[in-house]
């Protein structure tokens, strides 16, 4: 079975953390598929070419090509994985059908790496997307800024997209945006939200748990 895994960006940003993901990615079965975020790498780059004045696009552009750089570095820790990153969902399914392992970073300006992840686990037909998150699961409100906010372990996708928040500027955090919301429940591709901190959570997962949220149609 085709399983597909969305990383944070903020991953990246601790290398311990990345050195235990490739681990637990190595021991999984079958055909894995990875999209990386662009994390502080990207984070960074972006707030200094809009500082300068640099047009959204090349604002993308560099958020695009940190995500290639965290998905290149988890490349090298991997085995069996297709030694390149690919540039778009062509190549990302040639690279699919002759490896164990395919990474991606961003695609185009203009798309998240969370649309990525959703248009990959379409493409080659992942009943499941596993969304390793800056936080431990969905919530009715934002826990960061409301104590009272619920934790929701069990949902439906009509139930997230009224909670759901987002933001179409370059390196904005999204734990998930409209469009990739959109391609997942059209699929009805269960989503697993789960802290990006536990990489042992996906193992939890592959035994049945749910150790975040589980998102349905």
């Amino acid at each position: 079975m085709a399983l597909v895994i969305k990383l944070s960006g903020r991953i990246f940003d601790d290398e311990e953390l990345v050195l235990r993901y490739a681990s637990v990615i190595n021991k999984l079965p079958g055909k894995i598929g990875v999209v990386a975020g662009g994390g502080e790498l990207a984070r960074r780059y972006i707030a200094v070419a809009r500082r300068g004045g640099a047009s959204n696009t090349f604002q993308d552009l560099l958020g695009i090509y940190a995500s290639r750089l965290n998905a290149l570095l988890l490349i090298s820790l991997l085995r069996d994985a297709y030694p390149r990153v690919p540039a778009n969902l062509e190549e990302f399914l040639a690279a699919w059908g002759g490896h164990r392992v395919v990474v991606a970073g961003g695609f185009q300006p203009g798309q998240s790496t969370a649309t990525v992840a959703a248009l990959v686990a379409e493409a080659v037909g992942s009943p499941v997307l596993l969304n390793a998150a800056n936080i431990d699961a969905v919530y009715s409100d934002d826990p960061r800024r409301n104590p009272n906010a619920e934790r929701m372990p069990e949902l439906r996708y009509d139930e997230f997209e009224k909670i759901l928040h987002s933001s179409a500027l370059p390196g904005g955090y999204e734990l998930m945006d409209v469009w990739s919301l959109s391609i997942l429940r059209r699929n009805c591709i269960t989503t697993y939200i789960f802290d990006g901190r536990r990489p042992d959570h996906i193992e939890a997962i592959a035994r049945g748990e749910n150790p975040g949220s589980r998102i349905t149609c």
